[in-house]
């Protein structure tokens, strides 16, 4: 036997990280901050990897007016990889619902679902009770145009929570880790990106950001992701967001 040791092929390479996240973008698993039935609120992307895995996930919370109310608040999160049990992209089980009514009122209007509850005045985010901002001006202040002289919605009321909240609306350690294998590193986190335009068939290979993370993926070296794009992702960059 050879006293040295062989070296493990690599197992995976940025053309066939692209081409995973690129067969989600053509069916619709790939995150579209422009959905027309969600107005997007929030996003991170965090990357994995070791010699022989890869995971990427993209968590995007926003509000989808189909659930209304606290069934319309989610954090999807979107996993790819070589070493997950579910098919790449999302499904069912990746919605995570981060909000609930407090023992105060209820906190959305009980009719549509849609708006503020004008007697709300607390609501629980992540087992956390915080106080409903009423105040116009504190949403004005904060470059939310509200759409209504006399109601604010509820995709207004938690882009307002932005960015004090943004942990709260982010997955857990414990939430990834259900998800992903527990052991795989973590070596990149984003919250602001150049995200591809998929309603407008942009595919992520075809996008700085992701030829950029595949190749980090490939590699484990950080200094390949070198952005030339300005970040994209905050929700006032996709006002067709839940326009539909």
């Amino acid at each position: 036997m050879s006293i040295f040791a062989f070296k493990k092929k690599h197992e995976y390479s940025a053309k066939e990280i692209l081409n995973q996240l690129d067969k989600c973008a053509e069916y619709f698993t790939f995150p579209m901050l422009d959905n027309g039935y969600v107005y997007p609120i929030h996003s991170k992307l965090s990357a994995y990897r070791d010699e022989n895995r890869w995971v990427l996930i993209i968590e995007a919370i926003g509000f989808n007016y189909r659930g209304g109310g606290h069934n319309g608040i989610t954090n999807c999160l979107h996993i790819f990889g070589n070493c997950i049990e579910t098919q790449p992209g999302t499904n069912n089980n990746n919605f995570l619902y981060i909000t609930e009514d407090s023992s105060d009122n209820p906190t959305f209007d009980e009719e549509y679902l849609d708006s503020l509850n004008p007697r709300a005045n607390t609501m629980i985010l992540r087992g956390k009770e915080i106080n409903v901002n009423h105040d116009r001006e504190f949403y004005l202040n904060k470059g939310i145009e509200l759409e209504e002289k006399d109601k604010i919605f509820i995709w207004e009321f938690m882009r307002g929570l932005e960015p004090e909240y943004n942990n709260e609306f982010e997955a857990t350690e414990q939430e990834i880790r259900e998800r992903i294998p527990f052991d795989i590193p973590k070596i990149m986190e984003l919250t602001e990106w150049y995200h591809p335009d998929c309603a407008d068939s942009e595919l992520p290979s075809k996008n700085e950001t992701f030829k950029q993370i595949a190749k980090v993926l490939e590699t484990g070296k950080m200094e390949f992701y070198k952005p030339t794009y300005k970040p994209n992702n905050h929700w006032k960059n996709w006002p067709n967001g839940g326009a539909l």
